[in-house]
């Protein structure tokens, strides 16, 4: 009985999607925690190592797969370049797995800080406030850490400001994917930097976005790790969120933004129909 070579492939590309979105979480939200549970972190840091982390996650990914790591890439993907829709729920089942095992990693790593940050921060686990120490994890506007989490400051950031932030800094996202990685054109960067460039991209995105949403701009960044902080005791916080629709807000705004992405650059570029 002979090998099905084919199918071994196949599942070397949603292992890679698995590792890859593993090493984005894993450096990502673990420098958000070094951050919350050690302030030896600023935004410009934290900005810095998740853009090393889409470098060194797509650069893992990216022989074995297309190094999405992102179900928004992945969409956008199926609609403008013909990435093959079958294997969208399955690229998307092991961005989420991946990012999920990466915050349980973190998680253990970061166990015995978890205590007593919660009680220097005067929270309580589950409790209202507690998303200062959930944005480890999960996303939230505005953000937990450098806003806060009062009343007065929920009303700095509105639900259709925080959906927009993300659907437009999701949009710059793909138009850069979609740039930089263009077969048809000759100005794009050459040697195989495109992951570079990428990561740089993501950290001008982090930059500016981080005070508002915390910047997710993937579905999987948020969901995989906010279902941990479900699991370890966050109750409501982590599902639906503070304001009741956190989880879905971070799925759909930045899927409706990577779609507007591809769609504009396809618009700019015509010629830009294949992976």
């Amino acid at each position: 009985m002979g090998v099905d070579v084919s199918r071994i492939a196949v599942w070397r590309e949603y292992f890679a999607e698995f590792v890859g979105t593993y090493i984005l979480i894993l450096i990502g939200d673990g420098a958000v925690a070094v951050a919350v549970f050690t302030g030896a972190l600023d935004l410009t840091g934290v900005a810095l190592l998740w853009g090393l982390a889409v470098v060194l996650g797509v650069y893992v990914a990216a022989a074995s797969a297309g190094a999405h790591l992102n179900p928004a890439v992945t969409l956008t993907f199926a609609v403008f370049r013909h990435f093959p829709r079958g294997k969208i729920v399955p690229y998307v089942g092991a961005q989420v797995a991946g990012a999920f095992v990466a915050a349980l990693t973190l998680y253990f790593c970061w166990y015995g800080f978890w205590e007593s940050t919660a009680t220097k921060l005067g929270v309580v686990v589950g409790e209202p406030g507690s998303q200062k120490l959930l944005m480890v994890f999960a996303c939230f506007y505005p953000n937990p850490g450098l806003v806060g989490t009062s009343p007065e400051e929920f009303s700095t950031v509105s639900t259709a400001t925080a959906f927009l932030v993300e659907a437009v800094l999701t949009m710059f996202l793909l138009l850069a994917i979609f740039a930089l990685t263009d077969e048809h054109s000759t100005r794009g960067p050459q040697s195989n930097l495109a992951p570079l460039f990428i990561g740089l991209a993501v950290t001008a995105i982090v930059g500016i976005g981080a005070p508002l949403t915390m910047d997710a701009v993937n579905p999987a960044r948020d969901f995989g790790p906010r279902l941990l902080g479900y699991l370890i005791g966050y109750g409501s916080i982590a599902f639906p969120g503070p304001r009741g629709h956190e989880w879905w807000l971070y799925i759909v705004a930045p899927i409706v933004g990577g779609l507007a992405g591809g769609l504009m650059y396809k618009t700019l570029s015509p010629g830009d129909t294949k992976k």
